[in-house]
C-alpha cells in the first residue's frame, strides 16, 4: 500500500492482461529496478487483498463514458483493505483525460465514510485536516452533485513493485478479481453473489488472466519499455469497474461455457 500517504497522484498507466507464465517472466525482469511494497512483502503470498466500493450516478454516466472512451471522463470510488480493516478507508476521484490520469484520494475513518457519503447534509469532521481535508471536499462535491450511489465492490488480490531507480514507477500485478453486485455503502456483502473477472469463461481464454499495470508519471522508464518489447505485451483496455457492471447489468451472453473458475 505504498500509495496511501499520497493525496494527489498524476501519472500514466499502461495495462496488460497476461497469463501466468509471462507474469513469472515479467516479475523475474523487473527484480533489478524494484523491491516489492513493504505491506505486501509481510505476506506469505506476497500480496494484499484491494476493496473498491464503486460508485455511479443513478444511470450509469460514469460507466458510459469510461465504455465509450470518452477523452475526459471519471471514475468515484471508495478503496479499503481488506488486510486491515481498521484502517483508514480512501474517497477517491480518478480524472482519465487522454493517457493522464490525476487521482485525488482523501483519508477517512472506516465510521465516516458511509456518513459522509450517504448522507448529503453531513459536515465533513474537524478531524479532517489538510490536503486530505480538499480531497474530502472534492470527492463530496462530485458525489453530491452528481447523486451518486454505490453499484459494485470489486475484490482482488495485488502484488505491487515500487522502483527504486526512479521518482515515480510502480509494476502491479492483480489476480482473483472478484465483484459483488451492491447497493449499500458496505465493503462486507452477504458474500453468495460473488462473480469472477479474470477466469477462464469470462476471459475466454484457457487459464484464468493476471492484470499488469505499469505506472509512471510523464516518460516511460528504459526498463519499462525494455520488458514490454521483450515479451511482446500488447495494452489492454481492462476495466475493473467496467467489467463489473457488465457482469450484473448487462443480458448474459447464452454462448459463454457454464464451467469455469480460476485456473
Amino acid at each position: 500500500m505504498s500509495e496511501t500517504s499520497a493525496t494527489m497522484i498524476e501519472r500514466r498507466e499502461y495495462k496488460y492482461l497476461i497469463d501466468r507464465e509471462t507474469a513469472a517472466g515479467v516479475r523475474a525482469a523487473i527484480k533489478p529496478f524494484c523491491q516489492i511494497d513493504a505491506f505486501a512483502g509481510q505476506s506469505p503470498t506476497r500480496t494484499y487483498t484491494v476493496d473498491t466500493l464503486y460508485l455511479d450516478t443513478p444511470d450509469l454516466a460514469l460507466f458510459w463514458a469510461n465504455d465509450h472512451e470518452q477523452v475526459d471522463r471519471v471514475k468515484m470510488r471508495v478503496r479499503g483493505y481488506a488486510d486491515a480493516p481498521t484502517a483508514p478507508v480512501y474517497l477517491e476521484v480518478k480524472r482519465r483525460i487522454n493517457d493522464v490520469i490525476a487521482k485525488s484520494r482523501g483519508k477517512v475513518t472506516r465510521e465516516q465514510y458511509a456518513q459522509l457519503v450517504g448522507d448529503p447534509s453531513s459536515a465533513i469532521p474537524a478531524s479532517i485536516t489538510g490536503k486530505d481535508r480538499g480531497a474530502v471536499e472534492r470527492f463530496l462535491s462530485l458525489a453530491r452533485t452528481l447523486h451518486i450511489k454505490p453499484f459494485t465492490l470489486v475484490r482482488y488480490q495485488r502484488e505491487p513493485y515500487f522502483s527504486t531507480i526512479d521518482d515515480y514507477a510502480r509494476v502491479t500485478f492483480d489476480t482473483h478479481i472478484r465483484a459483488h453486485k451492491i447497493d449499500r455503502l458496505t465493503f462486507e456483502p452477504d458474500g453468495r453473489c460473488w462473480r469472477a473477472l479474470d477466469d477462464v469463461v469470462t476471459q475466454r481464454s484457457s487459464h484464468s488472466m493476471v492484470v499488469l499495470e505499469l505506472k509512471f508519471t510523464n516518460l516511460v522508464p528504459l526498463w519499462m519499455v525494455n520488458i514490454a518489447r521483450n515479451f511482446g505485451l500488447v495494452r489492454s483496455g481492462y476495466s475493473k469497474y467496467g467489467n463489473s457492471i457488465k457482469a450484473f447489468y448487462s443480458p448474459i451472453d447464452n454462448r459463454t461455457a457454464a464451467a469455469g473458475g480460476w485456473q
